[in-house]
């Protein structure tokens, strides 16, 4: 864990780098702010990768080598984007508490916070906080001083990196299986947000992206098989993202974590306690109860099914949605049109 002093002189010397944006840019409607312009009438798809690791260092291990691969034939240098999972209402969350998410881990190695707290020069008198739903923040020139959270070691060159902020869904209702979204406008919110998201990334010319476990984990429990469909048919099927990556990376930071096995945890608790006549504040057990239909809540603790024992994980879902072959598949069988 870094100390508060080690903390403060790290942030405050990454902050002072002569970076191309000491600053972030929030737009509160991806979809209506600007303007997407192709940059290829190509529809191809693009290189989908699914791998475990940091997503950031992996972000900086890909524009690296991209780098390397471009000046060697006269190019500039490449930068990756990283889409993050976003808190909300302040810059990190609770970056500096024990318990945060990613965002708030990557606060802690970098000019992160700093950066989202500092509007462009012309709107200094305004915050970007609260994110709107349909928004996102760009923090063009991330300043990475510290590795991954396990170590937190001080890195030798301070690499930087834009950073996408978007804040997911979090607890939609799913159905049975929990595989699927209950509520179609909860879907196509998150798929709004995701589209968002993408768009930041190609409105300032970048053509490849890596993404963390972006609304999944137990914070958010977006169910984990249709989230990857999403990312897949919004990349391969609409109409201002389609052709236009090159490659995305789906990084896993714990590559066994598992997203279904949160929510079949928390769906055998709301039944439990409402099987010993507790009360549950929480949404009804799958949000499939009807009036009129006998309710998993009422029935005798015997009559309630056990949690299956394991559940796949986040990553051998991605893998299995984004396996070449299933891509063809769906490439075969869908029109060239999202939803």
């Amino acid at each position: 864990m870094i100390s508060e002093d080690e903390n403060n002189i790290d942030r405050n010397s990454a902050s002072s780098v002569d970076a191309p944006f000491s600053f972030s840019i929030l737009y509160h409607d991806t979809a209506t702010d600007f303007r997407i312009d192709r940059r290829t009438q190509s529809t191809s798809p693009p290189l989908f990768r699914v791998v475990a690791g940091d997503p950031v260092t992996i972000a900086l291990a890909y524009a690296a080598s991209d780098s390397e691969a471009s000046e060697a034939i006269g190019g500039g240098r490449i930068r990756v984007p990283f889409i993050c999972s976003a808190h909300d209402r302040r810059p990190g969350g609770n970056w500096r508490g024990e318990l945060s998410g990613y965002e708030g881990r990557l606060c802690r190695r970098s000019n992160l916070s700093i950066l989202l707290s500092t509007p462009p020069p012309d709107m200094r008198n305004t915050s970007h906080y609260p994110i709107p739903p349909t928004g996102g923040i760009l923090s063009d020139s991330v300043v990475v001083h510290r590795g991954p959270y396990d170590e937190y070691d001080t890195v030798g060159e301070w690499p930087d990196l834009p950073v996408v902020s978007v804040t997911p869904g979090r607890l939609p209702r799913v159905k049975e299986n929990g595989n699927m979204y209950l509520s179609r406008m909860e879907k196509i919110r998150m798929t709004e947000k995701i589209s968002g998201a993408l768009r930041i990334c190609l409105y300032h010319d970048y053509d490849r992206v890596v993404v963390g476990d972006f609304g999944l984990g137990n914070g958010c429990r977006n169910p984990p098989e249709e989230l990857a469909e999403i990312w897949r048919d919004l990349l391969l099927f609409d109409p201002d993202l389609r052709g236009q990556f090159v490659y995305v990376v789906f990084a896993f930071e714990d590559p066994t974590q598992s997203t279904t096995q949160c929510i079949w945890e928390e769906e055998t608790r709301k039944r439990l306690r409402g099987a010993e006549g507790l009360p549950y504040f929480g949404t009804p057990y799958y949000g499939t109860a009807r009036q009129g239909t006998p309710s998993t809540t009422n029935r005798p603790p015997a009559e309630l099914s056990p949690v299956p024992s394991s559940a796949p994980t986040d990553m051998a879902i991605f893998q299995s949605v984004f396996d070449p072959n299933e891509i063809e598949r769906v490439l075969q069988r869908r029109p060239h049109v999202v939803e």
